[in-house]
Formats: C-alpha cells, structure tokens, sequence
C-alpha cells in the first residue's frame, strides 16, 4: 500500500495536489509512523498509520482496525515522509496549498508533542500564503509555531518567517515614513540567517533611496555644481546601487531576487548615464540568470546599448510573420558556433 500511496502523491504534486488526494493519502498511510509510549513500561515504540489528530486523541490505524490514543498516553510520535510530502514542504508552492492545509490541519494538535514534525508542514503552508499574499492566516500559522512546537530549531524558523511577515504587514498598513524608518533598523541589524527578510528589505530601500536620487536630480537641475546637495545626490546614489547588487553578490542562488536586482543596478546606472557600467550590469545577468523573467528584456536592452556605444546600427533578432529575410539571418545565426556568455563582472561595493 506504501508504495501505491508514494506513486499516487507525486504524480498529484506534479500539477498541484487537491486536499482530496491529501486526505486520501493520511486515510491510506499504513504503518508510516511511530508512536512512542509515555509510560516506558508499557513497551516499546510502534509503528501505526496516524489519521488524525483529534481534540480528544490520536486517531490511530493499523490494518483496518482504528483506535484512538489519548494524548495522556503519547510520549512521543514520529511522522514517516513519503517522498511526495517531502517535496511539498521543500517546494511550498501556492498551488499546494490545499494538500498542505490537509496535512497541517490534520496534526496541528501534535504540536507540542515531542518528534512531530507538522510544524514542517504549517511553515511550507506559510511561505506558500506568503506567495499568494494571504498574510494575516500565513502571520497566524507561524505565530502559533514559534510559540507551541517543541522542537527550537522550527521555533527559530518560524520566527524568521514571523518577522518577514510582520515587516510585510507593516508596510501595507503602516506610514511610508515609518516604514521606511523601520527598514533602516533591521538592515542595520543585518541578520542574514533570515534572507527572505534580508533580500525584502534591501528590494524596498533600492527603491526608495532610487526615488530620492531621482528626486534630487529634478529639484537641483545644475547638483553637480551644488556642493551641498551633491553630496547628498552621491549618498542616494551609491545606496541604491549597494542594495540592488546586494542580492547577487551575497543571495546569488535566489535567482529571482538576484536578477531583478541586477536589472534595477543597470536602471540606476543607466538614469546616472553611465553605458558601460549599465553594459556590464547587463552582461552579468544574460551570463549568470539565463531563465529570469528579465533576460529577455536584458537582452534587448544590452543590443541596443552596445548600438549606441560602437556606433553601429543595431540589428533586429525578433523576426516579424512576414520578414522573411530576417528569419533566414536568424537561422543562419543559430547554426553558427555559439560564443559563450561573458564572465560576470567583480563589483566594488564602494566604488565611487
């Protein structure tokens, strides 16, 4: 049975589990998890399938007989992880919310019991609201986490994940100015076992301090020459960069956090009116985030600039349905030997 139950969980993960497949799978566990005795005397740890968490037990399968275990009677229980609930909680993706939600209800009340592992579960169903921006329930899973689970180390992670979101709430209820002051505290206390609030924070303040830098601009045509508002005008200006370059020189794996800052680093330099640098900026993320939502438009962006740098008339590399000249050069383009990507540039964090 174990092994049908496995094969009808991951084909279900492939496109999203329903809650329907996710139940069926705690109804059909066979002996997939452990329970341990409170009272030592009364044996050893068994193996059982656990259905569910009851206010009033544990509701406990083995074959087709069902029982339920009164809490009072559990030192401890151990959730075996098919293959397929392992990849939702590492995916945590919002289409499997419904199975999460399943698997998170159904033991929630195993908590604070020592070996219980649905603490994994609620903080996937967590990051997973994040994504489809279902704060408050997302705030209130990882909230009761960091309070009632017994083991620390989930504690600690929830509270992580209680902290980004606490940061999110604020800035869809709070003042920008203080929102903005917030921010500046917790970048100053950089804590970079949280990156999902670290690569927050540093987007958020790219943008702001982006904004004032434009905004200086247009108040002051003739900053350059202003030796006091310069010097503000640089300030703005070297902190937007830091920030957007932020994610992919320290978070470089988080690949969508990293390209975006990439093209928001070849804006400001592009807004500063410096090609070369916006080239290079460009050149990184066509090397190093091949997939990203921006590599397309990068990589028109980067023609169009080498263009405007050589001199040379840019070339067209999207055929139209009737040019059918520019889709013969495409064609002759994809047969010619690819050159590779050029090497990612090494960017100096105060480099004026």
């Amino acid at each position: 049975m174990n092994s049908l139950l496995l094969c009808v969980l991951l084909v279900a993960t492939a496109s999203g589990p329903t809650a329907e497949q996710a139940a069926q799978a705690l109804a059909q566990r066979g002996d997939l998890d452990e329970i341990r005795w409170l009272d030592p005397a009364r044996g050893a740890a068994f193996r059982a399938g656990i259905v569910c968490a009851r206010p009033e037990g544990l509701e406990v399968q083995r074959g087709a007989a069902k029982r339920i275990l009164a809490y009072d009677q559990v030192g401890g229980v151990k959730f075996g992880l098919t293959m397929g609930e392992r990849q939702l909680i590492a995916e945590a993706k919002p289409e499997s919310i419904p199975a999460l939600r399943v698997f998170w209800e159904a033991r929630r009340l195993t908590l604070k019991i020592p070996g219980s592992n649905v603490g994994d579960f609620g903080l996937a169903l967590a990051r997973a609201m994040r994504q489809r921006e279902a704060y408050p329930e997302a705030l209130a899973i990882v909230r009761e986490i960091a309070t009632s689970d017994h083991d620390p180390v989930r504690k600690a992670r929830a509270k992580q994940e209680s902290d980004t979101l606490d940061f999110i709430e604020f800035l869809r209820t709070g003042s920008p100015g203080e929102a903005e002051k917030r921010a500046w505290s917790l970048i100053e206390a950089a804590d970079e076992s949280n990156p999902d609030l670290m690569l927050l924070l540093t987007g958020y303040l790219m943008h702001k301090e982006f904004e004032a830098l434009q905004a200086i601009e247009e108040d002051n045509p003739k900053w350059m020459e202003d030796e006091e508002v310069r010097p503000n005008r640089d300030r703005h200006y070297h902190r937007s960069l830091d920030l957007a370059l932020y994610p992919s020189l320290f978070h470089p794996l988080r690949t969508t956090e990293a390209a975006e800052g990439l093209w928001q680093a070849a804006q400001i330099y592009h807004h500063a009116r410096e090609p070369e640098r916006e080239a290079a900026a460009l050149e990184d993320l066509l090397a190093l985030y091949v997939g990203s939502a921006r590599h397309e438009e990068a990589r028109r962006r980067l023609e169009t600039l080498r263009a405007t740098l050589t001199g040379e008339p840019t070339t067209p590399t999207t055929p139209t349905d009737d040019d059918e000249s520019t889709r013969e050069a495409e064609k002759k383009s994809a047969q010619a030997p690819q050159v590779p990507p050029p090497p990612p540039k090494r960017y100096n964090l105060f480099e004026d």
